[in-house]
């Protein structure tokens, strides 16, 4: 299916070449900005806004959005659902994904990411480079794994919920929706809805500190 990337920023660029290496054929690239409406992008055609690209393109048409904000990207999906366009999960041919794990439509694997066996992925999802996500987990819907984070067995991590670069979760631990654990923290307890953890050893008495 032709596909359109949303997003034509650093990690749009880096998912067109993501892309490229699973076999996907990349329409081009719709994003909001003045100065991205017409031209080229990552060797990419831009295509304008998803409305104006929608009203010109026939047939079916997928899409990916390439955006790290949670919030954003959640939106931007929901405009993208509404002008008709199916969700395409772009996954690197080396993720690694076990028998039982549930990958949700529009998600993205990067390079040397791993989803451990019974573990299900929800919608927009971004499981980044060199991630492992262990046995039996739950990532909801516009969550995000920054590279080389670990999610260890059993853990729930909420919707739109954060996970910076290194961050660790021990088994069993859940981070709530729209929370933020941030790069290199540890979570060793419930991280609550909302939530914002930026120091190591998160939730240790309470406070992260």
């Amino acid at each position: 299916m032709r596909t359109i990337i949303i997003g034509a920023s650093g990690f749009g660029g880096e998912v067109a070449w993501i892309c490229q290496r699973a076999g996907i054929a990349v329409l081009g690239f719709c994003d909001d900005a003045a100065d991205k409406q017409d031209g080229a992008f990552a060797e990419h055609p831009l295509l304008g806004t998803i409305e104006a690209a929608a009203a010109r393109l026939d047939g079916p048409v997928g899409f990916h959005v390439a955006v790290g904000n949670n919030r954003a990207r959640q939106q931007l999906a929901a405009r993208a659902l509404r002008a008709g366009w199916q969700p395409v999960t772009v996954r690197d041919p080396s993720a690694l994904c076990a028998p039982g794990a549930v990958i949700g439509e529009g998600s993205y694997l990067g390079i040397g990411s791993v989803v451990s066996r019974n573990t299900r992925l929800g919608r927009f999802v971004i499981v980044n480079h060199q991630v492992t996500v262990g046995h039996d987990c739950g990532i909801a819907d516009y969550a995000q794994l920054c590279p080389g984070v670990r999610v260890s067995g059993g853990c729930r991590i909420g919707e739109g919920a954060l996970l910076g670069s290194n961050a660790v979760t021990i088994p069993g631990v859940a981070v709530g929706a729209w929370a933020v654990l941030g790069a290199g923290g540890v979570a060793l307890r419930a991280v609550p809805d909302g939530g914002h953890q930026v120091r190591l050893a998160a939730g240790i008495g309470g406070t992260g500190r």
